[in-house]
């Protein structure tokens, strides 16, 4: 319970920017909780005096008093529900903006552990539930608690004796709705993760449509799909259940006190120690108490929906970011040399034994194009990722013209690099914007230079609307190497002088490689480079290859030097999986290894 109501305080928290319209909006519910008494307090002069006493005044006072009431009533009412819902909305849209905010500053490897429906499903599913918690129910709680005090008091005021057979029912409601209100929020957080997995599975199916069709697994995601959903079905009806059975349960209650009421009341009349219209009055004022008891049971299960939905935003948003270095300074750094030195470097996954990196040991100099070659496994992704700071190695360390990398601000860090990878992303919008991505102010002269730098313009001035063209979902307008060199025209106009590429051209045919190639060899002048290829015509214009086996480096040379070797580099030669012959429009694949 103590829980539950540290962290309504923290959704309530929300809310404090605002709280000039939260203290409008409480008066507000207090000046309509307090007219809530009036309507049963009339009617014991309405019979008393009026009908049985005959009296003319208050046959015309009354009715005037009556419908000045329910003006007022209508007017709080209505203040209270537009304030409280503006304030709300308006903390609603706080959150949803702080979670998405606070989702592009987590580390990678906390997206990693968790899955894209389960991120997706917090801002689609979970801040509705808040944001029903944070509306209709405080609105309620607030307004109804207010009516219930003030017809309890009426009640107490009216017949003090009688009232107590009212509150006598009070700690067992207050039990029932405990109890139900632990069961809805475990209830509600197994929702939250299978409402993850639906979503997760629905994006899964979709993005892959291509590969469902292929191979004919429509049945199987059908089915896949359908436990979930029906996971989902039962765990909701369980909350149904339990929300459905607490509102009749304290209902039978309240109705087994107001029966003994009623039976004492007729007693007291009959003995002339209660008049007729205080025994009217009293009877309306306790039948006006059932509906705000109702509201407040029901109301139990959008609290418990929107406390699990804010426990698990919360959980979120108390996830620490990305480390970050503050330049205290305030100099504005200059622009990289490039030189990159890998020190005893060591790495590895979390869950995974052995390390993907260990020891690694090597010294990149500025303008160098350094091939990283190997099997799959061997390090080499890894290590592009370590220079982003993706991840930051468990051993050893990195620098960048002789500065640790985790000493140097990462929006500085990341603006020296350049990336270029095989699933390149791009987003549904046109083809200027993504070129520009990052930097929207650029003119369109200078991503029309970066677009014929990438040998781009030519399928760009084809298009229907040129760089306004919109390329749909991750440019699925277009083909896979005018995508690769819509990322390379991106990297043109980066200008960072640490150019990072990771199989660029490994999923591409003949044709699209040799003019994304061509693009590349471009890009890459008088910048460092470190290129992860399984292209021969890739690795061989390299100035050194390092060959990389279970994250270590075994060779180092030129293409020349390595294949005579008749070492690691000859043999991935002679495989010919890890490495593929070049293309074509190439020179003939490397001789093979001295015998």
């Amino acid at each position: 319970m103590k829980d539950s109501l540290s962290l309504y305080r923290r959704l309530l928290g929300t809310l404090r920017p605002y709280r000039k319209v939260v203290v409008l909006s409480v008066l507000a519910m207090v000046a309509a909780a307090s007219l809530e008494p009036v309507l049963p307090a009339l009617l014991k002069p309405l019979i008393d005096e009026s009908l049985i006493g005959k009296n003319h005044t208050a046959q015309w006072q009354i009715p005037l008093f009556l419908m000045l009431a329910f003006l007022g009533k209508g007017i709080a009412e209505y203040v209270a529900n537009v304030s409280s819902q503006w304030i709300a909305n308006k903390a609603i849209t706080d959150l949803r903006q702080a979670v998405f905010r606070h989702q592009l500053h987590l580390p990678l490897s906390v997206h990693q552990a968790e899955s894209g429906g389960r991120m997706l499903s917090r801002i689609l599913y979970d801040i509705p539930q808040v944001g029903a918690a944070l509306s209709n129910a405080w609105i309620i709680v607030i307004r109804d608690s207010f009516v219930i005090l003030g017809l309890t008091a009426y009640l107490v005021y009216t017949a003090w004796e009688l009232t107590l057979l009212i509150l006598a029912i009070a700690p067992v409601v207050a039990w029932l709705i405990r109890v139900a209100s632990r069961k809805l929020r475990g209830s509600n957080r197994d929702m939250q993760l299978t409402t993850g997995r639906v979503t997760g599975a629905v994006e899964a199916s979709l993005s892959g449509i291509r590969e469902v069709k292929l191979f004919g697994t429509h049945d199987y995601e059908d089915e896949r799909f359908a436990s979930l959903a029906e996971r989902l079905r039962k765990q909701t009806m369980h909350t149904v259940r339990v929300s459905s059975a607490n509102a009749p349960l304290v209902q039978v209650l309240a109705a087994a006190a107001v029966s003994a009421v009623i039976w004492t009341a007729s007693a007291l009349s009959a003995e002339n120690r209660l008049s007729p219209g205080e025994f009217v009055s009293f009877v309306t004022a306790m039948s006006m108490l059932f509906e705000p008891i109702r509201r407040l049971t029901n109301i139990n299960a959008v609290i418990q929906r929107g406390l699990a939905g804010a426990q698990s935003i919360f959980e979120l948003l108390d996830t620490a970011v990305e480390t970050d270095t503050i330049d205290t300074t305030g100099a504005t750094r200059p622009r990289a040399r490039g030189e990159l030195c890998f020190e005893q470097v060591g790495f590895g996954y979390p869950g995974q034994n052995g390390l993907a990196l260990d020891g690694f040991d090597l010294r990149v100099h500025p303008g160098e194009t350094i091939a990283l070659v190997g099997a799959s496994g061997s390090g080499k992704s890894t290590l592009i990722n370590l220079i982003a700071r993706f991840f930051s190695p468990q051993h050893g360390r990195i620098l960048l013209d002789g500065e640790a990398l985790d000493t140097l601000p990462l929006g500085w860090l990341r603006a020296q690099l350049g990336w270029v990878g095989q699933h390149v992303v791009l987003f549904d919008d046109s083809v200027a914007a993504n070129i520009a991505y990052g930097q929207p102010q650029t003119a369109i002269a200078q991503i029309e230079a970066a677009a014929r730098a990438a040998h781009a313009w030519d399928f760009i001035q084809a298009l229907p609307e040129g760089l306004a063209t919109r390329i749909g979902p991750n440019g699925s307008q277009l083909s896979g190497g005018q995508r690769q060199r819509i990322a390379i025209a991106r990297a043109f106009l980066r200008n960072a002088p640490i150019l990072l590429l990771d199989e660029a051209t490994s999923a591409l045919d003949n044709a699209s490689e040799r003019a994304v190639k061509n693009a590349l060899d471009t890009l890459r002048k008088d910048r460092t480079v470190l290129v992860v290829a399984h292209r021969l015509s890739t690795i061989r214009d390299a100035d050194r290859i390092v060959v990389m086996e279970h994250g270590r480096i075994v060779e180092s040379g030129t293409h020349e030097a390595l294949a005579a070797a008749n070492g690691s580099y000859a043999r991935l030669l002679a495989s010919g999986t890890d490495i593929a012959p070049a293309t074509t429009a190439e020179p003939a694949a490397a001789p093979q290894p001295a015998p």
